[in-house]
């Protein structure tokens, strides 16, 4: 920035404020013209979940939903990243092993994640076990392919110089390998991540006695259709949450492309 450069930051916040509250209002006002035209029982109006919302948020069932779906999803993230990371990187550092795996990779990510989930209910009856399992099944192919792809599209110069210079196995990690893979793989992991929300939920739905997915279930079999959307509302509400702190990790790790966004 210019010393004489002045930035208005009232403008830029209300720049990149007004099209979403805009559109947040259009949407709400579509909600409300859609109660008046249909029963309650089909969709309730704002203020009727807003209601449902705040009940939910003084009971003790919200937090203990919460806190279960919570497991799920970072139990079977944690999976995901740690063996889809690990054979990623082994992929992408020796030649011979992704003709071996790519095929299974490609096949896992090929299968939607109700088959998974119906496979879980033979295999693990109705338990935790099918949330947590469906999602690494799901992200973890995921992860697998990015860490892949991070490892060997470095810069084959920066290897040659690394060559030159005789780096150790653990020096041409840090420098070359790490920093390049922290910037390629970030983006996955907001992806991954609310993705793993989902399945998460989805499989709580069907076949876990706790969580979200239970309780939107629950809802739903009683009809309460006010409930089952302020449920929905949680959700959205969670994924966003974890986004946001992803992406600004990532602002935090990668700087420089916080500055490329912001000249851009």
């Amino acid at each position: 920035m210019l010393p004489n450069q002045q930035v208005d930051f009232r403008a830029l916040w209300l720049r990149s404020t007004l099209p979403g509250l805009g559109t947040l209002a259009l949407v709400l006002g579509l909600w409300q013209w859609g109660s008046q035209t249909y029963s309650r029982v089909i969709l309730p109006a704002p203020g009727e979940v807003a209601v449902a919302l705040r009940s939910l948020l003084l009971q003790r069932r919200l937090w203990d939903a919460i806190a279960a779906t919570t497991v799920h999803v970072l139990v079977g993230f944690t999976l995901a990243l740690v063996i889809g990371g690990l054979l990623g990187l082994a992929t992408g550092r020796q030649g011979w092993v992704r003709p071996a795996l790519n095929p299974i990779a490609v096949a896992l990510l090929g299968t939607p994640p109700i088959a998974w989930l119906v496979l879980t209910m033979v295999w693990f009856g109705l338990g935790n076990a099918n949330s947590i399992f469906t999602v690494a099944v799901t992200v973890g192919p995921m992860i697998f392919a990015g860490v892949a792809d991070a490892v060997t599209t470095v810069d084959p110069s920066l290897l040659d110089v690394a060559q030159v210079y005789q780096l150790s196995e653990r020096s041409r990690f840090q420098s070359l390998y790490w920093p390049h893979l922290v910037s390629r793989l970030l983006p996955v992991l907001v992806v991954g991540l609310g993705l793993a929300w989902r399945v998460s939920i989805m499989s709580e739905v069907l076949a876990t006695p706790t969580g979200i997915g239970a309780e939107l279930n629950t809802a739903r079999a009683n009809l309460d259709t006010a409930e089952v959307m302020a449920w929905i509302v949680i959700t959205i509400g969670l994924v966003l949450a974890s986004d946001t702190l992803l992406r600004q990790l990532q602002q935090r790790i990668l700087p420089w492309q916080r500055l490329a966004n912001n000249l851009g």
